[in-house]
């Protein structure tokens, strides 16, 4: 109790006498910043739009090389640089994290704020025997009475202090031109960002523009009144930190700059600001409901009067699927009413479509809608379009379900990285990334612990990987704290809209997750309550929401009771959430949950398996126990990707660095290697032992003497008939025979036992026979070639072919001990040993 109460004095007396940075006050998270919309881009035709190909719409990019100054420390900035000639200034590539440039010192930490007041570096590598050396501390003292005086002499004096950063905050300043086309003239410009890292101001043409902060989520200002046709001038000032730092304490590695990428759109006066698709499936799952609710902004000096909104909806090969558009009048959409009691209509536009192909991670079918904003005469003044699937998340009987099917999820837990270019990822590296789950059976991800990229997502839906989509909220430095702070509400709620708001339409995310790791409160609780309203039609995940106070056998978090009892100390978690999710629970503690009288909803392991090393050994005791189990409904793994930096030692060698190797304080050394993938993308021995384990067809042996096993069904929508199910009978390693079961029909969850028709053989002596089946995809697929192996399964066949042992006769043999070597010497031979190390 005494830490605590020294913790929060210590932070409240910081903050009363903090700074008047606008980067270090939790109140002031944007200026002029645009509201969080779904990616979307304004073309000129219906047509256009139709194809998605954004080069054709009105977009500029501005990645490449920008001109770029660095500084340690915010005090050293330049305050006037966006006024300044920056011939002399560095090049550097954007996007891009700048320590991967050169500039600064990547730093990785799982958790703790490295911008938090450091102890001194001989201090770092063991505390309590520095602080005795360097303290007069009486001997004979208990552990804990030592780990108590250090905390109030020393470390009390180290603890975070949001909002303010008490560290050297480094600063790069960036600078570059763009050039407005003539035909821009009479359209609302728009300047995007899509991450930086942590908080910038924004000039164009030698004016002020704007504010931001949030590291992984896009930044819009409306720049209209800054441009002018022809070549003008944008300068944007990062800070490494800044008080919206005390929410992003992820393990990972903490990096800067203008990671994600830059952009100029334009769009007309009036337009289709910002649009939420929803599909409404029957109790059947069989036809659903196409709505559609347009935001539509003008300027004030445009009449839309007999202005319409038309949307048409496109199948997978972009044949119309609609008879006539959908059509709305563009007046009745600016003007709608809300009404005095109960809720807004959602619907502003919708149709019912008759037996549409759902989306599941299994068949990713998706349509497309595209909207047309037409003026009183008919002509097109915009479009805007999107990738959408008919799909309906539920959540009953303590079950996940999708489209009315029971799923599992076999998931991981993803960051951002790359060996060589750090936070920054390309679209060829998220892509790859999500091809190399489907070929390796995952069908889930955890964006751990922050929005990833749109394209991630576009990528996902693609090819079939259901998402747990997860704001930027991870406060594990400072536990709970900061979640029950009233001044911090706002930009809890911030995150969380704005990634709702922009990943709406995306399919493949079923679940919204509110953060990791940064305790529960009030401020997790609002931000619950306003995505639930804003879309019920996906499930809400915070696995910090533990323990409900009110419940008559809650037990007070950290109490004796409590540690006694472990993970299953609460019968309940906060109403706010849908699931109950758990991070590293063992099977006995698993199971209790999964037998828990008092839980009712899903039960998910938002990470487990810690992928560390030689991992994954009791990969499949924890799928035979998920199995067993409805209400359990899978996990991710922790996680994806060895987080090493490719760098290069003083003899030229390469190798990949981890936290310390570039000299880093506050470190935690290797803890970032812990993926299913190496650094450079190739898989490990765990992602084959995860490939296994979590194949959708499982198969065991029944009566292997007459070719007889029982073959289950893992899937949830597939017919086994729709892949290739092909076996082979070994002898040793040559093979003998082999067949192909055609036909083979298994419907989704059920099983069968399948005679595989070998004949009749000879044996050999002291011979191994081997029965191998395979399960492959019949065709190509847009995530792999046909031939590729989703499940398989070896057996060795019961057959004694043992020869009688041969007596062994040793004539002869003679042995000499010398100086140098030992001599084993018999009949056609002699063996030499050498005694010398070399």
């Amino acid at each position: 109790m005494k830490k605590l109460i020294i913790l929060v004095l210590t932070m409240c007396a910081t903050t009363l006498f903090a700074q008047n940075n606008i980067w270090e006050d939790a109140s002031y998270i944007a200026k002029n910043k645009l509201p969080g919309r779904a990616t979307s881009y304004s073309y000129k035709s219906a047509n256009d739009a139709l194809s998605g190909d954004r080069e054709i719409s009105r977009m500029i990019s501005l990645n490449g090389t920008w001109k770029f100054n660095f500084v340690e420390r915010s005090e050293d900035r330049p305050l006037d640089f966006y006024k300044q000639d920056v011939s002399g200034w560095d090049d550097i590539e954007v996007p891009s994290n700048w320590e991967m440039e050169g500039y600064g010192t990547p730093i990785y930490v799982n958790a703790g704020y490295p911008f938090r007041p450091q102890l001194p570096a001989e201090a770092q590598k063991d505390p309590i025997a520095w602080y005795q050396e360097n303290y007069d501390v009486p001997e004979g003292l208990s552990r804990q009475e030592l780990y108590r005086r250090f905390y109030a002499d020393v470390a009390s004096k180290n603890v975070p202090t949001p909002p303010v950063i008490t560290r050297e905050n480094p600063v790069g300043s960036y600078v570059r031109t763009f050039t407005i086309p003539k035909d821009w003239n009479d359209k609302k410009i728009i300047l995007h960002f899509g991450g930086i890292s942590s908080a910038m101001f924004v000039y164009v043409n030698e004016q002020k523009v704007g504010y931001s902060q949030g590291s992984r989520l896009p930044a819009e200002f409306d720049i209209t009144e800054f441009v002018k046709t022809g070549e003008n001038k944008v300068a944007v000032q990062v800070f490494r930190w800044c008080d919206g730092s005390y929410l992003e304490d992820q393990d990972h590695w903490r990096m800067s700059g203008i990671h994600r990428e830059v952009m100029v759109m334009a769009q007309p006066k009036v337009a289709i600001e910002d649009f939420f698709v929803r599909t409404r499936l029957d109790a059947n799952y069989q036809d659903a409901l196409l709505q559609i609710r347009p935001t539509i902004t003008r300027g004030a000096e445009v009449d839309t009067k007999d202005w319409t909104l038309e949307a048409e909806l496109y199948c997978p090969q972009n044949n119309k699927l609609l008879e006539e558009p959908i059509t709305k009048d563009v007046n009745a959409i600016i003007y709608e009413g809300y009404p005095q009691r109960d809720n807004v209509y959602f619907g502003l536009l919708e149709e019912k479509i008759t037996s549409p192909e759902l989306w599941s991670a299994e068949k990713p079918t998706l349509y497309t809608v595209v909207l047309t904003l037409k003026d009183a005469e008919g002509n097109a003044v915009e479009a805007r379009s999107a990738k959408i699937g008919f799909r309906k998340t539920e959540t009953k009987n303590g079950q996940l379900y999708v489209n009315g099917k029971s799923i599992k999820l076999y998931g991981v837990n993803r960051h951002d990285h790359d060996h060589k270019r750090g936070k920054s990822v390309t679209r060829e590296d998220m892509e790859n990334d999500v091809l190399l789950m489907k070929r390796f059976n995952f069908n889930a991800v955890r964006t751990s612990h922050y929005p990833n990229d749109s394209y991630f997502y576009d990528m996902c839906d693609k090819y079939g990987v259901y998402v747990l989509d997860e704001a930027n909220i991870e406060t594990h430095g400072l536990m709970g704290y900061l979640t029950n702070q009233s001044e911090w509400h706002m930009a809890f709620q911030d995150r969380v809209v704005r990634m709702v708001e922009r990943d709406k339409n995306h399919p493949s995310i079923i679940g919204w997750s509110l953060g990791n790791e940064s305790g529960t409160g009030p401020n997790h609780a609002a931000a619950a309550g306003w995505v639930r309203d804003f879309d019920p039609t996906r499930f809400i995940h915070y696995e910090g929401a533990q323990g409900q106070p009110e419940h008559p056998d809650y037990t007070a978090y950290g109490s004796e009771e409590f540690r006694s009892k472990g993970r299953t100390a609460n019968p309940t978690d906060p109403y706010y959430v849908d699931v109950i999710s758990r991070m590293y629970a063992n099977l006995e503690d698993l199971e209790a949950l999964a037998n828990s009288p008092y839980i009712s909803r899903p039960i998910v392991e938002c990470e487990y398996a810690h992928a560390m090393g030689n991992s994954l050994g009791n990969f499949q005791e924890y799928w035979d126990l998920m199995h067993s189990y409805p209400n359990l409904i899978g996990g991710f793994i922790w996680d994806w990707i060895d987080q090493g930096i490719l760098t290069t030692d003083e003899n030229g060698k390469e190798f990949y660095a981890y936290g310390g190797d570039f000299g880093d304080k506050p470190n935690d050394n290797n803890f970032c290697i812990n993926g299913v993938i190496a650094s450079d993308r190739t898989p490990k021995p765990q992602t084959w032992e995860a490939k296994y384990v979590m194949q959708p067809v499982k198969i065991t042996a029944v009566d292997l003497e007459k070719g007889l096993v029982r073959m289950l069904s893992r899937f949830s929508f597939a017919n086994l008939n729709e892949y290739k199910v092909s076996w082979t009978l070994s002898e040793d390693a040559t093979q003998i025979q082999s067949g192909i079961l055609h036909g083979l029909s298994l419907n989704p969850e059920a099983s069968t036992v399948v005679e595989i028709p070998f004949k009749d053989f000879s044996t050999k002596a002291n011979a191994e026979y081997w029965l191998r089946i395979s399960i492959q995809l019949k065709e190509d697929k847009n995530w792999a070639k046909a031939g590729h192996e989703l499940a398989k399964q070896q057996f060795k066949l019961p057959i004694e072919t043992e020869a009688p042992a041969k007596e062994m006769v040793f004539d002869n043999i003679s042995f000499n001990d010398t100086e140098d070597q030992i001599v084993v010497s018999g009949k056609d031979f002699t063996m030499g040993i050498g005694k010398k190390v070399v």
